[in-house]
């Protein structure tokens, strides 16, 4: 058989090329496909759109709840569409508008309570309402929380926005029990539409599978304990407890003391004050933990149980139960090398607190 040598030379050749540069094309096609692919992320990324629902008047950490709920939208991970204020207390939402003109967002919406509601004297919300610029007129000028619920929800893009409750149930129950009227379904129809979840501070879940005897107290579960039994055998979606034992008085992690460092012209640092009889302390970090999975989710600050439910009585004790799957959650405390890793959540949480607004 006849050989011509170049032509033989010549495959070698191709051979040896494709054997050292198939590797080396692969690993260009894997970056570049890796660059798209977080091109399109970025590109897809939109920030959270979040509703508020606060009691703002009874604990101080509802205050730096809404002050981390901005440094969120300064950071443009969120987009604070409304607060629901859930006290019948009058000057509750002044200090909810006082925050939100500090932090350069003077115009978002504010609900309150029409009709029966909870009503308990404050220590800090009238010096803030007294102390700092707002433009809030009156309860009976401003809309039901219920009502602007639903007009907000409608404009919003299917499952798209989350509610973040941190305090009484009361506008979640009045939403709920809205009915289908001329132009709009009802409160039901229209959580089941809009809202991609709802995370609720509140409950004690202690042991496996958990039962809270109210032992260790349950401010925003008893406040108006009708309305909360109502608002969590009805809600429609997923539901995703923040326990009291993760991030409340039973779950030792407390921060505030900081706010000192921030300028004296800052409501949040003087809700500290006032509650505190005028110095900032640390307090603990319910309402300010709950807002952060609002919009962050898990990361790697807690863990989760997806399955079961909170089987709620009517004296607001409960039991967590795994017979059905009702799409409810709570979270848990995450590990890191065998240890809760409550520092580095206060950590989290006290950089966003004392962040320099950027309004």
């Amino acid at each position: 058989m006849n050989v011509d040598l170049r032509e033989f030379a010549f495959f070698v050749f191709t051979i040896l090329l494709i054997y050292v540069l198939t590797p080396v094309i692969s690993q260009s096609l894997s970056d570049e496909h890796k660059r798209e692919h977080t091109a399109s992320y970025n590109a897809a990324k939109v920030s959270v759109k979040v509703i508020l629902d606060t009691d703002m008047h009874s604990d101080v950490d509802d205050a730096g709840a809404l002050a981390v709920l901005h440094a969120l939208a300064d950071r443009e991970e969120c987009e604070i569409l409304a607060v629901m204020c859930s006290t019948k207390d009058p000057f509750s939402a002044p200090t909810v508008d006082a925050i939100n003109t500090y932090y350069g967002r003077p115009d978002i919406p504010i609900g309150i309570v029409k009709g029966e509601g909870v009503l308990r004297k404050s220590s800090y919300t009238q010096g803030i309402a007294s102390e700092f610029p707002h433009d809030f007129k009156s309860d009976a000028a401003s809309p039901d929380a219920a009502y602007l619920y639903r007009k907000i929800l409608e404009k919003q893009q299917n499952h798209s926005v989350v509610i973040a409750t941190v305090g009484y149930l009361t506008n979640i129950r009045n939403l709920l029990q809205l009915p289908a009227e001329e132009g709009h379904i009802s409160g039901v129809d229209l959580v089941k539409l809009k809202v991609k979840f709802w995370v609720c501070m509140g409950g004690n879940f202690i042991g496996y599978p958990p039962k809270d005897d109210l032992k260790l107290g349950n401010t925003n579960f008893v406040g108006d304990a009708h309305a909360t039994y109502y608002a969590i055998y009805h809600w429609p979606g997923e539901l995703v407890f923040a326990g009291r034992e993760i991030c409340s008085v039973p779950s030792g992690l407390s921060i505030g003391e900081n706010l000192i460092k921030t300028p004296p012209k800052n409501p949040v640092r003087r809700a500290y004050e006032l509650y505190f009889g005028g110095s900032v302390k640390n307090r603990h970090v319910a309402d300010l933990a709950t807002v952060l999975y609002a919009v962050r989710g898990l990361r790697d600050y807690w863990d989760i149980q997806t399955e079961g439910y909170m089987d709620i009585q009517p004296d607001m004790t409960f039991e967590w139960k795994f017979d059905i799957d009702k799409n409810q959650a709570y979270l848990l405390k995450k590990q890191r090398d065998g240890k809760s890793n409550d520092r580095y959540v206060e950590s989290v949480l006290d950089s966003l607190l004392i962040q320099t607004r950027q309004h």
